[in-house]
């Protein structure tokens, strides 16, 4: 099975396994082709709020998607290494007010 790896912010890495960025783009379609913004969410975050459980979130701001500007949440487990899901929202405000934000992007 083949694999992408990031490094969070933390220094953990995880794994983006090609079975799961199948199942990803199966159920959003507008993220095909999208792989490198996936990993660079995880990467380089504007924010990581925490998930249910073990889960962070991973969120980036991109002005230009294949359906305007919009955030990218990446989440995933860095005591399992690797990533669950992704999608794009227009609703972080709706995330960043029910979640607790980990970490913040200096700006």
């Amino acid at each position: 099975m083949s694999f992408r790896i990031a490094r969070t912010i933390r220094g953990a890495e995880v794994k983006l396994y090609s079975d799961v960025l199948e199942r990803i783009v199966r159920k959003h379609g507008e993220l095909g082709g999208c792989e490198h913004m996936i990993l660079e969410t995880v990467e380089r975050p504007d924010y990581i709020i925490k998930g249910h459980k073990r889960e962070l979130l991973a969120m980036k701001h991109y002005a230009a998607t294949s359906i305007g500007p919009k955030e990218m949440i990446v989440v995933y487990r860095e005591d399992k290494e690797l990533i669950i899901t992704a999608f794009l929202t227009s609703k972080i405000h709706k995330l960043l007010r029910r979640r607790l934000i980990i970490w913040q992007k200096a700006r």
